[in-house]
């Protein structure tokens, strides 16, 4: 200031080095992010698997809470399972690599989370320890270095919001919309790759042909229940397709159930 006459009184100083002022760095410390070099361990599927946890969210059906997304780097393969609590993740992140394993060409080698007490326990160190998997923790508070999966649930969240608000479906219905927007997000082009994450696991083109609208009016015959001369079938809406059968669910807002 007193280069450029700003005040009186102050004498001008000679320019000096300062060291460092430690209550400067203590009252005006910041987070940065901590970029770590890249190991280069991502060549094909199950090379590095990502897990996250999303949640407490409203209670959905099944008392559902949670959900769990797991996701395979290498292909952004996604799963999402609803959890009723935290401490259902271990044993369904367990049986998501176990069916990976058994059902593609390939093994998982690496497993990626946080320092939660839902994936940092004795049941998946025994596990992932028995299977020769290694275990990669991130550092507390740097969430960028789960940004892939930290983006993906960002996505799929907000797929499956668009799906219950564009058919003015009740919240309570979210598992599905979640199920039903993965099950889309594994059957599309991301912007590195030409094929979709389904093809590049599985080694086959995915078809489309089952889908239909999230929240489409159906109307589901009553096989066993119809009378002479009453309805025989019942107005449903689609919550997509089931993974355990050839066919979709819906939800019945006359019986308030899903079949």
């Amino acid at each position: 200031m007193s280069k450029f006459n700003a005040v009186t009184g102050l004498t001008a100083l000679p320019s000096i080095a300062l060291d460092i002022c430690h209550p400067c760095s203590i009252s005006k410390s910041q987070h940065r992010p901590l970029k770590t070099p890249s190991r280069n361990l991502v060549r094909q599927p199950g090379d590095v698997v990502l897990a996250d946890l999303i949640g407490p969210l409203l209670e959905g059906v099944g008392t559902a809470k949670y959900a769990l997304l797991i996701q395979d780097s290498f292909s952004s393969l996604t799963a999402v399972v609803p959890l009723r609590n935290k401490s259902e993740a271990k044993s369904q992140l367990k049986a998501w690599i176990l069916r990976f394993n058994n059902s593609t060409d390939y093994h998982v080698k690496c497993l990626q989370t946080n320092n939660g007490l839902e994936f940092k326990n004795d049941f998946l160190d025994a596990f992932t320890s028995a299977n020769g998997i290694v275990r990669e923790y991130l550092i507390r508070y740097e969430h960028h270095q789960n940004g892939q999966i930290e983006l993906t649930n960002r996505t799929i969240g907000e797929m499956a919001q668009k799906c219950l608000l564009e058919a003015n479906l009740l919240a309570h219905l979210w598992p599905y919309a979640f199920k039903h927007a993965v099950w889309i997000f594994n059957r599309v082009l991301h912007l590195r790759d030409t094929k979709t994450p389904y093809e590049l696991v599985s080694g086959l083109k995915p078809s489309l042909l089952p889908l239909r609208t999230f929240g489409a009016k159906g109307f589901i015959y009553d096989l066993l229940f119809w009378k002479y001369l009453t309805a025989r079938a019942i107005v449903g809406y689609n919550l997509g397709i089931t993974p355990d059968s050839k066919g979709w669910a819906f939800w019945l807002p006359e019986k308030n159930s899903i079949i």
